[in-house]
């Protein structure tokens, strides 16, 4: 026990001074994933040209036509994509780079071959996508003013903060060692990390809010939904059993929802309603 508490000491003391001085030990993103984001930072980014980037990682150019192919993506009685350069023209370019940050996350934290913490990894993994997933139906479908492809984004990083403190917590194997320990810290330190990181990676202050923010359920009086609101209902959502989307009392008076003008029935029909759509973007994104 005492092992413990002097590991959840020192770790604190880490992630304090690294939040402090803004210096993480941050894994390397893809070479390829780097590519395809300075491509499409040109305003005049060539389908061609990203479309080569891409098929240099075969992995990204799978996940790719996954999605492109996807039920949320696919258009009804259009035909399977085979080629990137159509799948990009048919997700758009925005949707691309939440495929190359969602290949660069998978790849980034990753633990050494048979980690302890490689099965919660994986399970976190999941979670984010399915996140990611209900954000981009939420964006379509509920009163929102901004992008359904940045929920996604906003969704796909909103765990960042978990994912660096599981990889780090690698090397404090008596941290490791009792899970509840271990959960508490995450809890209370996860969203400041998950800010941290992303303002560091250049990404807008909407998707570093909504990363610090998702689970503030009382956010206060605000007009309209934001991003924000979009990745709370979501992450809430992807806690339900996938055979049934139950507990809706849980929902029940959330003010984001009703930002949202989304709440009692209507949210379980929308939800009931696009649960394929869901689960095949899920597939694409986790295979």
């Amino acid at each position: 026990m005492n092992n413990c508490v002097n590991s959840s000491f020192e770790f604190v003391k880490q992630l304090g001074q690294e939040l402090a001085s803004n210096d993480f030990d941050l894994p390397p993103f893809p070479d390829t994933a780097l590519r395809v984001q300075d491509a499409l930072r040109d305003p005049d980014v060539d389908i061609n040209r990203l479309g080569l980037i891409i098929m240099s990682e075969p992995t990204l150019a799978a996940r790719l036509l996954r999605m492109a192919n996807s039920v949320m993506m696919r258009r009804s009685g259009t035909m399977e994509i085979t080629d990137i350069n159509t799948a990009i023209s048919r997700i758009g370019l925005t949707m691309v780079q939440n495929a190359a940050v969602s290949f660069a996350a998978r790849e980034a934290f990753t633990t050494a071959a048979g980690s302890a913490m490689q099965e919660r990894l994986e399970r976190l993994r999941r979670h984010s996508v399915k996140v990611a997933a209900f954000a981009y139906m939420l964006g379509r479908k509920a009163d929102y003013i901004g992008k359904a492809d940045e929920a996604m984004l906003a969704g796909l990083l909103h765990s960042v903060g978990k994912f660096y403190i599981l990889t780090r917590a690698e090397s404090f194997p008596e941290l490791f060692a009792d899970e509840a320990a271990l959960d508490e810290l995450i809890a209370q330190w996860h969203s400041g990390v998950g800010r941290a990181i992303v303002e560091s990676w250049g990404f807008p202050e909407s998707i570093a809010l909504a990363v610090d923010e998702h689970e503030l359920l009382e956010r206060g009086d605000m007009d309209a939904a934001d991003v924000t609101d979009l990745v709370l209902v979501a992450n809430l959502l992807a806690t339900f059993p996938d055979e049934e989307h139950g507990r809706w009392e849980e929902l029940h008076g959330l003010p984001s929802l009703a930002r949202m003008n989304l709440e009692g029935e209507s949210l379980q029909a929308l939800v009931e309603s696009s649960r394929e759509d869901v689960a095949s973007m899920v597939s694409a994104m986790t295979g």
